[in-house]
Formats: C-alpha cells, sequence, structure tokens
C-alpha cells in the first residue's frame, strides 16, 4: 500500500468562538483540576508484634485517644486521617492488624498497595526488638521494594526498665537505611512527629517521582532536534493553522487531525496549543503521534517506527525536524499508541516574530512516520537494579543444625529485583571443600515472566555471611558475582569457611546449635530479548 501525501488546513474564524466544535473531550475547570491535581492518598501499615501499642499509636494520631486497658487487635482496622501539606489534601489511611503468628495468613492483602510501613516494637520487651528482623523479612518478601519503612520504639514512659536502649535501636536503623524514632501513645510523645514525617516523605517521593516523569516519560523521545537545510515538504501529512491565537482564546485544549496514512497504517495527530495540562505543561506546545485503526491488526501487535515532527520557518523557507526516540525506533502497541513530544517548543521561542514559525498568525506543522520491522532475535536488553537496602536482604535460620542428615539443605525463597533466588548449603562440604569446608551456593529460582523457558541470563553481584552470636564477633563473609543461566544456575563458594572454625566454641557461629546465614544481593542484571 502506498503512503498518501495529505494537507490540511485549519481555518480558526472569531465565529468559530461560540460553536467550537474541535474540542474532543469535555473540559475539566481549572478549580476541579487543581483540586485533582493537589489531593494524595497514601496507605500506611503498623506492623510488629502483639501488644506493643499499634492500635494506641493510631489512636492517639487519629483521635487522640488511648485505651489502658485494650485488648489485642483481632483482623484488620485501618482509620483515614485528612492533613494538608503545602495547600495539598492528603489522605493517609492507616492499617493495624494483630501481631500473632496466626494473623500473618494475612500477609499479601495487608500489604498490597503500602507506601509506608512503621515497625514497631516495646522498649521493655527486648524479644519484640528482636522480631523486627522477621518483619523485615516478610516486607521484602512481600512490599513494594520502594516503601518507606520507619522503626518505632514505643512505650518510653512505662515505669519498667527499658530494655533496649536508643543507641541500640538507632544503630540497628541505621544499618537497615530506616529512620528512627521513641514513642509514649500515652503521652503522646513523638507520635504525631512520626506518622507526619512518614506522610511527608511520602508527599515529597511523590513529587519527585512526578518531576521524573515530567523530565523522562514522553520527553525521553525528543532528544534529537535538527533543522533541515532544505525546503522538503514534510513526506506524509501536513496541518497549517490560521489565526492559531483563537484557538487559545476559544479555550481548546486538544485538536485532533485528520487520519492519514504512512507505511500502510494509518495515523493522526494530537496538538495541543497551549501545552498538555495532563502532563504538567502549560508554557510549550505538545504534539503527539497517534496510531489509529488498528482492530484489523493481528492479536499482540506492535509497530516500530521512525517518526518526525516538522515546524516550518517561514522566514527561512526550512522544516525545525524533530525526530522521536534519539534516531531510535519507537514502540506502538495496545497499551502505547501514543508517542510524541510533551514540550515541543516553548510558546515564547514559537510566537517570537524573528523565529518565523508563527507567520501572520499562522502556522505548519508535518509529519513523517517510517515503519521498520521488528527487533530481530538477537536484539536484547540488559537492566540493571540496585535493590534498596532494606529489601535486599534475606536471613535464614538454620535449627538443630548437628543432628542434619542431609548432605544439602535448601533455604526458602526470597525475592530480590523482580528475581526468586534460593540459598543450597552443604553441611559437609561440595566438590573442593568435601569434609573439610561449610559450601555455600546461591542460585535464581524463579526468573519470572518474560524469559525464555530455553535461554535466560541473569546477572547477580551478592555477599553471604554467617553470623556470629557473640555481640562483638566477626561474621564470615564471602563476596561474589556471576551470570546466571539455565546451564549454570548456581554459583558461589565450595570452601566458604573451614568445618573446624564453624564448631569452634569461641568463634561462636553455632548457638543453641543454630546457624544464622545472612544473603545479600547488591546489584541484579536482567538480560531479556527485546521480542
Amino acid at each position: 500500500m502506498q503512503n498518501q501525501h495529505k494537507n490540511h488546513v485549519l481555518k480558526f474564524h472569531p465565529a468559530c468562538i461560540l460553536n467550537s466544535n474541535f474540542l474532543t473531550q469535555p473540559k475539566m475547570s481549572t478549580t476541579h483540576q487543581e483540586q485533582h491535581n493537589k489531593h494524595h492518598f497514601f496507605k500506611i501499615i503498623l506492623i510488629g508484634d502483639s501488644s506493643v501499642g499499634k492500635s494506641n499509636l493510631l489512636s492517639r494520631f487519629c483521635c487522640n485517644k488511648f485505651t489502658l486497658e485494650s485488648s489485642s487487635t483481632i483482623g484488620i482496622n485501618f482509620t483515614n486521617k485528612t492533613l494538608k501539606i503545602n495547600n495539598n489534601q492528603i489522605t493517609a489511611q492507616i492499617w493495624d492488624t494483630s501481631g500473632h503468628t496466626k494473623a500473618r495468613a494475612i500477609t499479601d492483602a495487608y500489604y498490597r498497595g503500602a507506601k509506608a510501613a512503621l515497625l514497631v516494637y516495646d522498649v521493655t520487651k527486648h524479644i519484640t526488638f528482636v522480631n523486627i528482623q522477621k518483619w523485615l523479612v516478610d516486607l521484602r518478601n512481600h512490599a513494594d521494594p520502594n516503601m518507606v519503612v520507619m522503626l518505632v520504639g514505643n512505650k518510653v514512659d512505662v515505669r519498667q526498665p527499658v530494655v533496649v536502649s536508643s543507641e541500640v535501636g538507632k544503630s540497628f536503623a541505621e544499618k537497615e537505611s530506616m529512620c528512627f524514632y521513641e514513642t509514649s501513645a500515652l503521652r503522646g510523645t513523638n507520635v504525631e512527629k512520626v506518622f507526619m514525617d512518614v506522610v511527608d516523605k511520602l508527599y515529597s517521593n511523590q513529587v519527585s517521582r512526578k518531576k521524573d516523569l515530567e523530565a523522562h516519560e514522553t520527553m525521553a523521545l525528543s532528544r534529537c532536534v535538527s533543522i533541515s537545510s532544505g525546503n522538503n515538504e514534510p513526506a506524509h501529512y501536513k496541518l497549517k493553522i490560521e489565526s492559531f491565537s483563537l484557538l487559545s482564546e476559544a479555550g481548546i485544549e486538544k485538536y485532533e487531525s485528520d487520519v492519514f496514512e504512512a507505511s500502510g497504517y494509518k495515523w493522526k495527530l494530537e496538538v495541543y496549543p497551549n501545552g498538555n495540562k495532563e502532563e504538567l505543561v502549560n508554557d510549550h506546545i505538545s504534539v503527539y503521534l497517534v496510531i489509529c485503526d488498528t482492530k484489523s491488526l493481528e492479536k499482540d501487535w506492535e509497530v516500530n517506527a521512525y517518526f518526525k515532527i516538522l515546524i516550518y520557518d517561514h522566514i527561512r523557507h526550512n522544516y525545525l525536524t524533530i525526530q522521536g526516540g534519539d534516531g531510535k525506533r519507537t514502540r506502538f502497541h495496545q497499551k502505547k499508541m501514543r508517542w510524541g513530544f510533551r514540550k515541543l517548543i516553548s510558546l515564547d521561542s514559537f510566537k517570537d516574530a524573528e523565529s518565523g514559525y508563527l507567520f501572520g498568525d499562522s502556522c505548519e506543522f508535518g509529519a513523517e512516520v517510517f515503519v521498520v520491522p521488528k527487533y530481530t532475535q538477537k536484539d536484547q536488553c540488559l537492566s540493571m537494579i540496585k535493590p534498596p537496602v532494606t529489601m535486599n536482604t534475606h536471613v535464614w535460620t538454620i535449627s538443630k543444625f548437628s543432628l542434619l542428615k542431609e548432605d544439602t539443605l535448601y533455604s526458602e525463597d526470597f525475592k530480590v529485583g523482580k528475581v526468586k533466588w534460593k540459598l543450597s548449603l552443604y553441611p559437609k562440604g561440595s566438590k573442593a571443600g568435601k569434609n573439610t569446608n561449610l559450601s555455600i551456593f546461591l542460585r535464581p529460582h524463579d526468573v519470572g515472566s518474560g524469559f525464555g523457558s530455553e535461554e535466560w541470563k541473569v546477572y547477580a553481584k551478592f555477599k553471604i555471611q554467617v553470623k556470629s552470636h557473640n555481640v562483638d564477633g566477626a561474621h564470615k563473609s564471602e563476596e561474589g558475582e556471576h551470570w546466571f543461566c539455565k546451564t549454570a544456575d548456581g554459583w558461589g563458594f565450595p570452601c566458604f569457611m573451614l568445618l573446624s572454625d564453624l564448631h569452634d566454641c569461641t568463634k561462636a557461629y553455632l548457638s543453641n546449635d543454630t546457624l544464622i546465614v545472612e544473603a545479600q544481593i547488591l546489584y541484579v542484571g536482567i538480560l531479556k530479548h527485546l521480542l
């Protein structure tokens, strides 16, 4: 099917203001839009052992109440609290649940959608502080890796002796990259501060993410800008707009062009004369290319194309050419049918008489689209991930170590960097360490979707430790890095440590016949085919 060049002239007259049918969607009022933009919702969860005071912390913050004879929470409770930060309305939905072991079955539903967690322990009960490590493991296995996590030592008002000092709590929090607070739900000490700080951090993170999106999302395509040396007409489509200033006066936010054909597919342009407000643009012209009439395409269709948007310079008789994707192929598919430039050109530059783009209140835009074949099977994408410190560690506790009869032990699965991992341990050694060393290996257990059944490749830089139970004891650790694949899915240390050192009582690697192994995944690399 041959390409057909189309010219389209949009004449805009004052009379059109009374009957503006060019508006393709209802216009949201400024007040409603501002309210929509300024409302934020955050789910925050409280976790920790039973009776550490989670419910009273929630009650004190939301209702300024404290119940001295409160019973343990049964099931799940949540309370909404409306706050304001920088004139923005914040709804904090704070969830509370039982800390009993039998309640752990609700973990997935409880953690789903949570943006922050407060890990709460009782400063007068050491076991509740020890169990914080277990709650961290739950977070790493079930929660969002970007979750904000804060450590809270509660009941500083209790007359019983404090057994977990501020220094110990603070040191642990620093190690796990968490903020640390000590609170009293009874007296209200620091309760409002800890909740307000977590909400403020969530709000700041969201604002930062919006700025990142603003800088990188659709703007990622507009890295290569060049001005053509000749006066070649756009190859596939040209749109001329007369009386451009009246578009703004009429309040038209978006104009959709007629459908045109290029490279065997149908397309249209979307022009925002005063910027796409949904993408926080108000000082640039936004222009997008949209693929049309896709119902006839095969299921899971994909169209790869090079495309250019052109603006005519009336003074120099050439075109400013903006090409998407830094000259790389752009992939249109069912979930992404529109690509373009949220900031094609600033309104100041566009309206500057010397630039030549707006001449007699008239302007011209053009489009060129060249479809290319899909990626070949040899095209690959390598994505590198540095997991957050609070989400990259798995602790494996092995009880009754001396009674083990198995030649090989396997840890439970743990997820880091979109990959499920597993540790294998040989109590009496393997390969070069047979009968002389403890051997430990790391292997990816589930590489997830998007990998071929026969070919996959995952990189990991990792650290494995055997913990010493001495307070000041030296942990035994080894670091390694490896590319794992189907034919080499395990790698580690056959001579991790001498069995004589393992059983040396003075080094305390075994206490109460319990061995603690910690695996920390520092970096993850995932290699995928682009098909």
